[in-house]
C-alpha cells in the first residue's frame, strides 16, 4: 500500500468514524459488517478510531475485491442504526464517502442509484463556486496534462481518471456535473 493510499484510507476512517459503533450493539457495528464481508479478521478491536483503520487497510491490502463489500456492509448497517438514535444518513455523508472511494479509484454503483440518494436525509451538497478564474492557464495546462496522463492508464482506473478530471474540468469553469440517468436496457 503507497503512502497516498495509506492517507485517504485515514480520511476515509475518519468519515466512517460516526456510521457504526465499535462495540457494545449486537445489531449494528463494525465487527459484524466485517464478519458480514467475511474480512473479520482484520477488525483489531479495542479504540474504535484505529481499529477502523486497521480494517479498511488489511481488507485493502489483503482482500482488496472485499473492499467495496465491505463499504456498502457498513453503510447498510448504519442507515437503521442512525436512524434510531434520530441521526439518519445524510446525502451529504454518501456524496463524501463517494469522493474519498473515487480517490481510491472505486465507485460503488448502489451508492450513486438515484432512488437511494432520494430517501436519504438532507439535500445533495452544491458544488462551492469556484474561486479559480475561468481563463486560468496554469488550471487549463494542468488539466490538458492530466487528460494526457489518462490515456495511458488501463481502462478500469482510466474510466475513474477520467471521471475526476471531468469533475475537475466542470468546477475549474464553475459548472454542475450532469447528472447520469441510468439506461433501462
Amino acid at each position: 500500500m503507497n503512502l497516498v493510499e495509506t492517507q485517504i484510507l485515514n480520511d476515509l476512517a475518519g468519515h466512517l468514524y460516526n456510521f457504526l459503533p465499535g462495540s457494545g450493539n449486537n445489531n449494528f457495528s463494525f465487527p459484524i459488517a466485517a464478519a458480514k464481508v467475511g474480512v473479520a479478521e482484520y477488525w483489531p478491536g479495542g479504540t474504535k478510531g484505529p481499529a477502523l483503520l486497521r480494517l479498511l487497510e488489511g481488507t485493502l491490502d489483503a482482500q482488496r475485491h472485499r473492499f467495496c463489500p465491505l463499504i456498502l456492509a457498513v453503510v447498510k448497517y448504519s442507515m437503521p442504526w442512525r436512524a434510531g438514535r434520530g441521526e439518519p444518513l445524510t446525502v451529504g455523508e454518501i456524496d463524501e464517502l463517494n469522493a474519498l472511494l473515487l480517490r481510491l479509484q472505486f465507485k460503488i454503483p448502489e451508492l450513486h442509484e438515484p432512488a437511494f440518494r432520494e430517501a436519504l436525509a438532507g439535500k445533495p451538497k452544491t458544488p462551492a463556486p469556484s474561486t479559480k478564474p475561468k481563463n486560468d492557464p496554469a488550471a487549463m495546462d494542468a488539466l490538458a496534462r492530466d487528460l494526457i496522463a489518462i490515456s495511458d492508464l488501463e481502462p478500469t482506473p482510466r474510466g475513474f481518471a477520467l471521471e475526476k478530471f471531468l469533475t475537475e474540468a466542470f468546477a475549474l469553469f464553475s459548472l454542475a456535473p450532469p447528472r447520469i440517468i441510468p439506461s433501462n436496457r
